[in-house]
């Protein structure tokens, strides 16, 4: 038997992180809680647009790691960006010679 595509080029930790990264970007800003007593203070003793403006920050911050994690790997593994190629060129439209 041969192994599923993604379990191929893919790893379990890369999925995870991926997938934590999508659900803080879908969960918004609006469900971020601070992480230290001091940012979770000056949060509650502010106004709505300082409370936003933080909670952007904080998922910001949160996200920061898996974009460099994510750079690392597409630098240093020429099997990722042959994956993530491949997939590409699927999603390509094919070009007719009617095209101006």
């Amino acid at each position: 038997m041969s192994k599923p595509m993604a379990s191929r080029f893919v790893s379990v930790p890369l999925l995870v992180g991926v997938s934590a990264a999508v659900g803080m970007v879908l969960a918004g800003p609006e469900s971020a809680v601070a992480q230290c007593a001091m940012c979770r203070d000056a949060v509650a003793s502010s106004s709505s647009e300082t409370r936003t403006a933080m909670n952007y920050a904080i998922v910001g911050l949160a996200l920061t790691p898996y974009g460099v994690a994510a750079m690392a790997a597409w630098t240093l593994s020429p099997t990722l960006r042959a994956w993530v190629s491949r997939i590409l060129r699927r999603l390509t439209f094919k070009r007719t010679g009617n095209d101006q």
